[in-house]
């Protein structure tokens, strides 16, 4: 089987933290939404999608064409259903990849994506995932075999809970991945820090 690699941004959330649609707020000029994307499409993996729940008709319109959009209208079930939906178009195009990104990590970077790419290469059955502080996360990589659990997630438990459980584990650090959006304070912080960068 020929090796294809899904990428799929989880964006459903309601962005209580936030105060608004944090998916449409401005980093570099655009949406943070379309900022991932246009990351993901200039990497090289083989398709992108977008899943979207709250606010799915606003955010939906920021979808760009090259990418798919998912609609999750469970999202008030919390991160498990957009990780499910996303395994489910997995399955449905025949993935041997998915890689799980979030739109509220501005700094994530095709060089970024491609060597995650190139590590699972020579790992295929592996998880692979990003170091920042304290976590370990998203982006992530997860094979096929690990699809079936995806669709066992339930409530507020994401990805996360795959990659601890998972005996077959590389990462990457990306300690910029710490530099994520959750609060209005938290966008100021990251659109200074690219400019000073």
């Amino acid at each position: 089987m020929d090796r294809k690699v899904l990428a799929v941004i989880l964006a459903a959330g309601a962005s209580k933290r936030f105060g608004g649609t944090k998916q449409l707020a401005l980093f570099n000029n655009e949406t943070l939404i379309e900022h991932v994307q246009a990351i993901l499409l200039s990497s090289s993996v083989d398709e992108v999608a977008v899943v979207l729940g709250c606010d799915l008709e606003k955010i939906g319109t920021h979808i760009l064409p090259e990418s798919t959009l998912l609609a999750n209208h469970e999202w008030q079930e919390g991160i498990a259903s957009s990780v499910r939906r996303a395994a489910r178009f997995a399955v449905e195009e025949n993935a041997t990849h998915l890689f799980l990104f979030l739109c509220d990590q501005p700094f994530i970077s095709t060089c970024l994506v491609d060597r995650i790419l190139a590590l699972s290469k020579f790992n295929p059955e592996s998880v692979i995932a990003c170091k920042y502080g304290e976590a370990v996360g998203a982006p992530a990589l997860f094979p096929a075999s690990l699809f079936d659990a995806m669709f066992s997630l339930r409530g507020d438990s994401g990805a996360k809970s795959i990659i601890k459980m998972t005996d077959k584990l590389e990462i990457v650090d990306f300690p910029e991945g710490a530099l994520d959006v959750d609060c209005p304070q938290d966008l100021l912080d990251v659109n200074v820090t690219n400019r000073s960068a």
